[in-house]
């Protein structure tokens, strides 16, 4: 019979195919343990296939069943039925013979052996030639006749299992065949821990990598895995709980036939109009120096080990890569037994790596001063590799870890896996310089753009006689600059390139000799364009002083523009011209606060010389002020909208540009 076979996906289900031997003697009950809040997912990807049949619908307890409340005492269970099914029928045999009756109950007697009183219990039944007691020490067999009876029993046996796993239950079927024998195949899928995989690399004398990978599988299942052929999957396919497995009677609407009310007398109200109607690693650190140091002061344990560090990894039997679509489908070719609850480390494949090497990684994120010792690494294999934990041996010796991320076949991958201490590197900003480099004006619109340039500068010092290469990652301060890379070795500098786009920035990838100091310069430049509005027709306005501030008073390469000297001579009158509706306003003000005061003096005055000059005098005010209202201040005002429209007609008319 082909062996069970469990296919774990990396979002955490898993796909069983079980493998059921099936004879015409007897049909096969099987019974599927899964956790009661996985029955739905049983439901819904139950399949059974062969030379068979169903003899009864798949049967389960919903995830809400309301249980019964016998229970059953394991450490005296006659006596326990006995007393909590009084009144049920049943059939004992004893002796060859079978008694039928109803329960009655338990009974105790005390009997004399000798000379020790012992308590003798006796099961109860009423039969139809009268009451029998049995004792329970002599029956061989006890059934319930009772259908409902034996459920309860069941029930109570599934309580005391779930006491022992409380979250436990099953899933039966029963299966037959007309054939002597064949084979049935149940197939299912229940959320499952998702597998996880661990890689290795080993680098030997050569300077090759032998490349294994290990799929981590975790049994958190209630049953045990026992000869299993064990599948992973990397992919994520589509998967939701349900409600499936849960017993549910729909409510509904309760409808009186009968009306506790008669119908009384009816009234019919007076129409009316109107109504209202209410709403989504870091690497980890490893100080290589201490661990190189180590090994130095252990030549004899160095010694005995390069035997075993020389051979090969131990053998192990390497599983089928397939893909299928987006998924690397990983399947064992030898059987595991992995128990409920634990979990085992299944080797998927192991190759050898001859396009990957160690190098050096620097960004100044993970590290200001320091650079992580790296493996440039390769997919040489044939499948997609998932995101998983690497740990990285040299010479046999543990040197780091990292974080593989996914990688396609034939793609790269950096692998930081420890922190480099003979390498310092230093990142210096210099300050921001900017230039305006053009203007033009237009349409009531100045239009200006700046020239913007940042430097930053890597000093790199190499202390070990040991060449390396270094890959160093440059975050952008502009969006999308032009960039020029300078490195200034001891023979002078020289034009480099990126070598990789990133996110936000690039790799340049650097030689460092032994014992040499260098400097990298990243110059980013970009030119920012931006405009004013002069002219605001909406609000009727200007932006005269934006004007001034930047381009007279700096005495820019527009200063002397003809148009630009004109607005300003307008501006000038328009200036003057406000100045006279301030000064008129605010004679109105004074001939208004003088003809408050000679009302208050005529007022409290008689009929002397005195009140008739303040009467003249207040006459002669209030001709003032009707010219001032009348004819003065309205002129004034005009003749200023006039003296702005003028300045906005020119702004707008504004012809002029400049470039360096």
């Amino acid at each position: 019979m082909a062996h069970n076979r469990a296919v774990i996906y990396s979002n955490g289900i898993a796909d069983f195919h079980r493998h059921f031997f099936v004879s015409n003697e007897e049909p096969k009950e099987i019974a599927i343990p899964v956790r009661r809040d996985h029955i739905g997912d049983v439901l819904a990807s139950l399949n059974v296939y062969g030379d068979v049949a169903l003899k009864s619908p798949p049967s389960f307890r919903p995830s809400n069943e309301a249980e019964g409340s016998l229970s059953i005492e394991t450490n005296r269970v006659i006596e326990g039925l006995a007393t909590s099914l009084g009144g049920a029928r049943v059939a004992i045999e004893r002796g060859g013979e079978t008694n039928s009756g109803t329960l009655i109950g338990l009974h105790q007697e005390q009997e004399a052996t000798g000379g020790d009183r012992v308590e003798t219990q006796y099961l109860v039944i009423q039969t139809d030639e009268g009451i029998k007691k049995i004792p329970i020490k002599e029956i061989q067999n006890l059934r319930f006749d009772d259908e409902t009876i034996r459920s309860e029993i069941n029930k109570a046996l599934q309580r005391n299992y779930q006491s022992i796993k409380p979250h436990s239950t099953f899933v039966e079927l029963t299966l037959e065949t007309e054939q002597d024998a064949t084979e049935a195949i149940v197939q299912y899928t229940i959320p499952a821990a998702a597998w996880k995989i661990s890689y290795r690399l080993r680098q030997k004398d050569d300077e090759a990598f032998e490349f294994q990978g290990f799929a981590i599988v975790d049994n958190n299942t209630d049953e045990d895995w026992n000869d299993f052929l064990i599948s992973v999957v990397t992919g994520d396919p589509i998967t939701f709980s349900t409600d499936l497995a849960d017993s549910k009677t729909p409510g509904r609407r309760h409808v009186d036939v009968v009306k506790d009310v008669a119908i009384g007398a009816v009234e019919v109200e007076d129409a009316s109009f109107g109504s209202a109607f209410a709403q989504e690693g870091q690497a980890m650190l490893s100080d290589y120096s201490r661990l190189e140091q180590m090994a130095r002061s252990q030549d004899v344990a160095k010694a005995s080990s390069e035997a075993y560090v020389q051979s090969p990894s131990a053998r192990t039997q390497e599983a089928d890569v397939r893909e299928v679509g987006d998924f690397s489908i990983y399947e064992s070719q030898t059987s595991v037994s992995i128990g409920a609850n634990r979990s085992a480390i299944i080797p998927i494949f192991n190759t050898m790596l001859g396009q990957s090497k160690t190098v050096l990684h620097y960004k100044s994120e993970n590290h200001r001063e320091r650079s992580f010792r790296a493996v440039q690494f390769k997919n040489e294999t044939s499948q997609s590799l998932g995101r998983g934990v690497c740990t990285v041996f040299q010479d046999g010796t543990y040197v780091g870890s990292c974080i593989m991320s996914a990688t396609k076949p034939g793609g790269d991958a950096l692998l930081p896996y420890a922190l480099e201490t003979g390498v310092r590197l230093r990142r210096e900003s210099k300050k921001r310089r900017q230039k305006q480099v053009a203007l033009q004006l237009s349409e009531g619109y100045c239009y200006t753009s700046t020239h913007q340039t940042q430097s930053t500068v890597y000093l790199i010092k190499n202390h070990r006689d040991e060449q390396f290469e270094l890959f160093l990652d440059h975050d952008y301060v502009f969006q999308k600059p032009k960039l020029e890379c300078t490195v200034t070795r001891s023979d002078g500098p020289a034009v480099c390139e990126p070598t990789d786009s990133l996110k936000n920035g690039f790799r340049i990838s650097l030689a460092v000799a032994p014992n040499e100091e260098l400097s990298l310069k990243v110059v980013e430049s970009r030119v920012d364009k931006s405009s004013i509005q002069l002219v605001n027709a909406t609000q009727d306005s200007t932006n005269m002083p934006w004007l001034i501030n930047n381009l007279v008073a700096t005495n820019g390469p527009l200063a002397n523009d003809p148009g630009i000297r004109k607005c300003l001579e307008i501006q000038q009158r328009l200036d003057a011209k406000r100045e006279q509706v301030v000064q008129a306003e605010s004679e109105k003000e004074r001939l208004e606060s003088r003809q408050a005061r000679l009302r208050d003096n005529i007022k409290a005055g008689g009929h002397d010389d005195q009140t008739s000059r303040w009467k003249t005098d207040l006459g002669k005010a209030e001709d003032k002020l009707v010219q001032l209202e009348d004819e003065t201040i309205p002129n004034i005002k005009s003749e200023e909208i006039q003296i702005k429209k003028e300045l906005q007609d020119g702004l707008m008319a504004l012809a002029a540009e400049w470039t360096e």
